[in-house]
């Protein structure tokens, strides 16, 4: 039975995990958002809008919390 090679100790396939965990956390967050305003019937215009801006402040937020967790 072989074993999987040994992890790099350096940490940076850990920090470059936390930036794809925030993409993602981002993107279904902006995905809920604008899928909410389209229920509460804004334009597809402003459904964007709010998608992209819900998008960009949380996967900004959960960067700078990893910063500062460092």
């Amino acid at each position: 039975m072989t074993q999987p090679p040994p992890l790099p100790s350096d940490g940076h396939w850990q920090r470059a995990l936390l930036i794809v965990i925030a993409l993602l956390v981002g993107l279904l967050t902006g995905l809920a958002a604008g899928v909410l305003a389209v229920l509460l019937h804004a334009t597809i215009r402003d459904a964007a809008k709010w998608a992209g801006a819900t998008f960009m402040a949380v996967t900004m937020l959960l960067l700078k919390i990893r910063e500062l967790m460092r």
